[in-house]
């Protein structure tokens, strides 16, 4: 005697069908987003910092002949109450420096999505009223602590504009290094890869770092370009602007379409950060225009990094989603900051919860949602 096989119902076979797709989709997505891959690469040398007459620079401390002695030791909280600091380029002009766009070349075709490419357009052009609002606001300023070796020398400041639901708040690492070889980065479990991470404590407290900010999140993408420490780990390029600090302590800002991987390793090029956007025009000039996107033009947490002269770096995190504390800040409000903080070029970095300020042993600011794990940090070694 046969036996009859019922059919499944077709409603059935499309459930199942949506059930298995969605579980490929997950177990992909698993693997791609959230389980960590070394990069199984130990990277390129393209570059050392070599001490010589060009490469080397004196300390702040070093150039007063020694006479301020209370440098050389560290301190924190120096100041018990807040001291408010007028902003000197308020004084000179109540208009904000804006640079005139530059004309549009044919871009280079790139293997990737063009994502950003917006400098030239009204939606992310620059926001003269904010950052007027803090080129002539007062800026309430509170030293945190001083510290000095042998290579660097630093200072770090807690500093806020505005009141009320306007107010920002936001963290500033002076930092004066010998050479550009002081500047280091590392990545999460000392393992380049993508999804590898930890927090900026641990990866600060393993390097014996004095002070440390998160970079860009590498291990987040595979696209970009990554040198790190004068070693090159990847080079592919994606339509996001890249920030390369070089040998000479020089520190410049490309857009993609100008950038050239090797030109720059010629040059000496020591790190290499992709996230972005620039937001300075290497004289100290707000950009007129971003190339970013609409959620990150928004008002964020933000980390980033500016360049004052060779041996001279300015560090920034803002904290921000904080009523009352900190708004946060949109691209033009960080690039109003820097340009006031001395800034001839700067560069914002990962931001969001990733923007976290490690400063004597501990997180200094706030950050939004206690942080979170992240692949790189930028950091002054003890």
């Amino acid at each position: 005697m046969s036996r009859s096989h019922k059919r499944m119902p077709v409603w059935a076979m499309i459930i199942m069908d949506t059930v298995l797709m969605a579980a490929s989709v997950g177990v992909f997505m698993l693997f791609d987003y959230v389980m960590p891959h070394s990069g199984n690469s130990s990277g390129t040398v393209v570059a050392q910092v070599e001490s010589n007459a060009e490469n080397t620079f004196k300390l702040p401390s070093a150039q007063k002949g020694g006479e301020d002695n209370s440098a050389s030791e560290n301190t924190v909280g120096n100041s018990s109450e807040s001291s408010v600091v007028q902003n000197e380029s308020a004084a000179e002009s109540s208009q904000p420096a804006v640079t005139t766009a530059p004309k549009q070349e044919d871009k280079p075709k790139r293997t990737t999505k063009n994502r950003y490419d917006n400098t030239g357009t009204d939606d992310y052009a620059a926001d003269t009223n904010a950052i007027s609002s803090i080129t002539n606001a007062e800026v309430y300023s509170e030293e945190l602590g001083h510290n000095v070796t042998d290579v660097s020398e630093l200072t770090v400041y807690k500093k806020s504009v505005g009141e009320g639901n306007d107010k920002i708040t936001y963290y500033v690492a002076d930092i004066y290094v010998t050479n550009a070889g002081v500047i280091q980065t590392a990545f999460a479990e000392n393992t380049y890869g993508k999804n590898i991470k930890s927090s900026v404590n641990e990866m600060a407290e393993e390097h014996n770092a004095i002070w440390a900010i998160n970079g860009d999140f590498y291990g987040n993408s595979e696209e970009g370009i990554v040198i790190r420490n004068g070693v090159k780990y990847r080079d592919n390029l994606n339509d996001a602007d890249i920030c390369v600090l070089f040998t000479d302590g020089s520190m410049k800002t490309y857009a993609y379409d100008e950038f050239n991987t090797d030109e720059v390793i010629s040059q000496g090029a020591w790190q290499a950060w992709n996230f972005g956007p620039m937001l300075l025009d290497g004289s100290g000039n707000v950009l007129p225009s971003f190339n970013t996107t609409t959620y990150l033009n928004s008002q964020n947490p933000r980390s980033a990094v500016g360049y004052v002269e060779p041996g001279h770096y300015i560090f920034v995190t803002v904290d921000g989603r904080m009523e009352g504390y900190s708004k946060g800040a949109t691209i033009s409000e960080l690039a109003a900051i820097m340009a006031d903080e001395g800034c001839l070029t700067a560069y914002n970095l990962d931001g969001g919860k990733s923007a976290m300020m490690y400063y004597n042993g501990e997180i200094i600011n706030k950050p939004d949602g206690n942080g979170r794990d992240i692949s790189d940090i930028v950091y002054i070694g003890g």
